[in-house]
């Protein structure tokens, strides 16, 4: 089991296969893991360095204090691919693990290949206080119950909710049994820190490097356009917000497209 030991004690768990450029990076998103990775892994390590990582405080990886901020996590990966030798790589993140995807590419530019963000929300960074602000809201209804009484029952009532009604049940069985291995305090620290105080809409108009931004749900192109400069939008058919893992064919189909563009630029 491959770990690496960060500056501050912490102890991540990532795993590395495979050969071929452009090297792929995978950021999970909240309360999850890099199993929830595997098809990609499965699918990219014949053809490509493929390297997932357990984000500090989930999985196997080891910490005493949650990330507190998107940075961490950027920061952490870095680490890691210089652990593994990987000098640069597309950076790969779903929901949560997206602010970190996209912090990593404004941080390292050099480093960055491109950007793949896997059904994650363009927002600003949100207001907890503001009614107006619906991101926000949510955020902080969210940590105001998993801080609450019965915050593992919260936390699995919000994960029931994230796949589609075609979802295989061993699937989103297995992906909730993940997540309620996760620390309430891991939990609510990355929905305060790491998602909560990050500037999706900021740190992409500060990206250069080319992005997927694939979801199951229809965004807005027209935001995503502006804010960033070199931008292909790609829909899943039949997902809820795991397209990983319950469309795998076409998010790795998706993904492959948006290699070739790039190896072709």
């Amino acid at each position: 089991m491959p770990t690496a030991v960060m500056n501050d004690g912490a102890t991540l768990h990532y795993e590395v296969e495979g050969s071929g450029e452009p090297a792929l990076a995978f950021l999970h998103g909240w309360c999850s893991n890099l199993r929830h990775w595997q098809p990609q892994a499965e699918h990219f390590r014949g053809s490509h360095r493929v390297v997932r990582v357990d984000r500090r405080g989930m999985g196997r990886s080891v910490v005493e204090e949650p990330a507190g901020s998107a940075r961490r996590h950027a920061d952490d990966l870095a680490a890691v691919l210089d652990v593994a030798g990987v000098p640069s790589a597309v950076v790969v993140g779903h929901a949560g693990g997206a602010t970190s995807a996209l912090t990593f590419a404004v941080a390292y530019p050099e480093r960055t290949r491109g950007v793949v963000v896997v059904d994650s929300p363009m927002v600003a960074r949100p207001r907890f206080d503001d009614p107006t602000d619906g991101f926000g809201s949510l955020l902080a209804s969210m940590i105001a119950a998993l801080d609450g009484p019965d915050g593992a029952a919260a936390l699995r009532g919000f994960y029931n909710g994230y796949f589609g009604p075609t979802c295989d049940p061993a699937i989103s069985a297995a992906a909730i049994a993940d997540a309620l291995e996760t620390p309430l305090a891991v939990a609510s620290a990355e929905l305060r820190w790491a998602i909560g105080d990050a500037d999706a809409a900021a740190l992409a108009e500060q990206i250069t490097a080319p992005v997927l931004w694939l979801t199951a749900t229809p965004p807005d192109a027209a935001l995503l356009h502006s804010k960033l400069r070199d931008v292909t939008i790609g829909v899943v058919a039949g997902s809820g917000h795991f397209p990983q893992l319950e469309v795998p064919a076409q998010t790795n189909a998706m993904i492959e497209t948006f290699l070739a563009q790039l190896v072709r630029t």
